[in-house]
């Protein structure tokens, strides 16, 4: 049977894929300013993130995966050590994205079997390029810090005792408009990675893929722009928008507007193909095993 015949009979693939998840953003670094790509990232505040997908092969070259998943992220300006602006701002998160996508998968590089011909299993592998789109939804939270409630309270930025909050709460911090903005929960990305994957006897599909998501939006952890103005923040608002418990005077920077927050995975997945044959398929081939080597998925 041909390689096209046999693509056409085991174009669908369903699986499930786990792994990492980070975050880029007005949080992260040391002791320099603020810098792009990777060298920023705290590996030591990576979550977990898990997607549900389905893939569909168009030909030997190309495919589109659609997904949909949760991505776990968080950080802390006390993982940036001695920077001295971060220590001042002392703010941090955690935000669960809710994810959809469309990605496009494109070869790069194939190999029909890398097994010895000698074997009977058949082992394929490829190394692909990914490109597509992300709708998502989000929602970062925080905690009060009793150190912060407890100066604020005594400058008397707010009047609630400090000894009424409740410290392991975890707060909406969109609700509470921290930097005085109304963003949304919903916002879109560009993911970009490369994978590489391994298919077993046409039956079953294992991958590895690095995906990094270019957003269009500076809210994943809250931090945009200056400092809003205390007289338009309730005392938990107060709090979660000064958090080291300095009175950082309205307007002051907090955040950086001008970039946009970024997120990404590391993840490890399996699939099952779907196997379907064509009535041509049947008519001409019947149930002959197919025994015709150098086919990939």
């Amino acid at each position: 049977m041909g390689l096209a015949s046999l693509i056409g009979q085991n174009r669908w693939d369903l699986g499930i894929s786990s792994g990492t998840g980070n975050y880029l953003g007005d949080i992260g670094g040391k002791e320099l300013p603020g810098r792009d790509l990777f060298f920023d990232l705290h590996l030591d505040q990576t979550k977990f993130s898990s997607h549900l997908f389905a893939r569909y092969r168009f030909n030997h070259i190309t495919s589109v995966r659609v997904s949909f998943g949760a991505i776990c992220i968080k950080d802390t300006d006390v993982a940036s050590g001695t920077n001295s602006g971060r220590f001042a701002r002392n703010a941090h998160f955690r935000n669960t994205l809710y994810e959809g996508s469309v990605r496009v998968q494109g070869i790069l590089w194939a190999r029909p079997n890398l097994l010895p011909y000698k074997f009977r299993r058949r082992v394929s592998g490829e190394i692909y390029g990914i490109a597509g789109g992300s709708l998502f939804n989000h929602n970062p939270q925080a905690r009060l810090t009793r150190k912060a409630a407890e100066s604020h309270y005594e400058t008397g930025l707010i009047t609630t005792n400090p000894d009424s909050f409740d410290y392991n709460l975890w707060y909406d911090l969109r609700k509470y408009q921290t930097g005085g903005v109304a963003y949304s929960q919903l916002s879109i990305a560009i993911p970009l990675g490369i994978g590489a994957g391994v298919t077993l006897n046409n039956d079953w599909r294992f991958a590895f893929e690095m995906v990094w998501s270019v957003t269009f939006t500076d809210f994943l952890d809250d931090l945009s722009g200056p400092y809003a103005d205390t007289n338009n923040l309730n005392d938990i608002g107060v709090i979660l928008s000064r958090p080291s418990g300095l009175s950082h005077s309205s307007g002051s920077q907090r955040g950086n507007p001008g970039r946009n927050d970024a997120y990404g995975t590391i993840q490890a997945s399996i699939s099952k193909i779907i196997k379907y044959q064509s009535a041509y398929s049947k008519a001409s081939y019947g149930k002959r095993k197919n025994k015709q080597r150098g086919s990939t998925f």
